[in-house]
């Protein structure tokens, strides 16, 4: 990387050229605001509370087996601007994300295929019970909209207690908007979990690739910064990109209800491959974690090397991953009064981009298309 500066601060009057930019965060978001910025011309300044870049996202290895700290990340797109961008940036496996669900002792496809549950003991109710579903989803909540989704039994088997333990609260109490795009029955036979038609992963993992987005900006590692810090490191005016959590930012920790994870990873270096996908989700409500991953399975040629790391994934961690989407949107609404706080503020302009700043359940693509376009709400350059 260009430059890792690890001091605490830095005055933006430090900074050379008449094009100059702050970006808050070196997740995928802030690190392509911070690459469209380079691209324009912009001097880019960018503060990261962690000592490493790479956020949630970040992948680590032990020898040549990659394993993800913060949970399972799958590149899949339908933006072909935004899969030109890290293709051209990292080198992409050709990985289709397939995974598996433990129903009934047994491990089916997820989303789960209608053909599937035609082979169980109590195929002709749950058949019934897929006839009478209205036309479309019930979405009052995340539990009205799953039930008239799959069934009250596929509901309950391979949905309802998974909620329980990831949110650890009753799932009707969920916006419906967490089960849309996650939540599906098939009658296809199509087995990848995402239909987009760009999809991979990084060989050399994700940190590789912010390091790239961010090879031309000046990277301040250890930084947290807050609303009040805006003074020390921006000029009037400077243009500053906000990826982090906005509670956070207005120094007012817990203002937003989040859910974190914490994996367990187990080294096993007697196998090649130790479950029949990269994911396996667990819904029973006597498995405290919530699923396993195996990161390996994303790239082939590791296949037949021996040794493979899998991780269980337990809910409940002190950590922002997930925000909380209420069904009654009262989360949203306190988010929206931080954005107009944000909107407020006179003395530079302050942009959000990223599923931390925006307290929203995206995907990577979505994050790095919200940093290219706050960078390009600051300038008229379009490369």
């Amino acid at each position: 990387m260009a430059a890792i500066l690890q001091d605490r601060r830095e005055s933006g009057k430090s900074v050379t050229g008449d094009r100059t930019a702050v970006v808050i965060g070196a997740g995928l978001a802030g690190a392509a605001a911070a690459w469209q910025l380079a691209e324009c011309g912009y001097t880019v300044r960018v503060y990261e509370r962690s000592d490493v870049v790479g956020g949630h996202v970040r992948t680590e290895w032990v020898g040549n087996i990659p394993y993800e700290p913060h949970g399972a990340h799958i590149f899949h797109t339908g933006d072909e601007q935004v899969w030109r961008l890290v293709n051209k940036l990292a080198d992409f496996a050709p990985y289709r994300h397939r995974v598996a669900i433990r129903m009934r002792h047994r491990l089916i496809a997820w989303p789960v295929q209608i053909a599937e549950l035609m082979t169980l003991a109590d195929a002709e109710e749950i058949s019934r019970q897929l006839q009478a579903r209205p036309p479309q989803p019930d979405e009052t909540n995340f539990e009205t909209y799953c039930v008239s989704l799959l069934g009250q039994t596929v509901y309950d088997e391979c949905v309802r207690d998974y909620t329980r333990k990831q949110w650890a609260c009753d799932p009707s109490s969920l916006s419906a908007s967490v089960a849309k795009g996650r939540v599906e029955i098939r009658d296809d036979g199509y087995l990848d979990l995402f239909r987009d038609p760009y999809q991979g992963w990084p060989r050399k993992g994700y940190a590789a690739l912010v390091e790239e987005l961010l090879a031309e900006a000046h990277v301040h590692l250890g930084s947290q910064v807050t609303v009040d810090d805006i003074p020390s490191i921006a000029q009037p005016g400077e243009p500053v990109i906000v990826t982090s959590a906005l509670d956070d930012f207005f120094a007012e920790p817990g203002a937003l209800p989040w859910r974190g994870v914490r994996l367990e990873c187990t080294r096993i270096p007697d196998v090649t491959l130790a479950q029949p996908a990269m994911v396996v989700n667990e819904p029973s409500a006597d498995v405290p974690w919530t699923r396993t991953i195996e990161t390996k399975w994303a790239l082939d040629e590791l296949h037949t090397v021996p040794g493979t790391i899998v991780m269980r994934e337990f809910p409940g961690a002190d950590a922002k991953h997930y925000p909380v989407l209420d069904a009654a949107d009262a989360n949203k609404a306190a988010q929206r009064q931080f954005l107009q706080r944000l909107a407020a503020f006179t003395r530079n302009r302050l942009i959000p981009a990223g599923r931390l700043a925006t307290y929203s359940y995206i995907n990577m693509d979505v994050a790095i298309r919200q940093g290219l376009d706050a960078a390009r709400s600051v300038t008229e350059c379009q490369p």
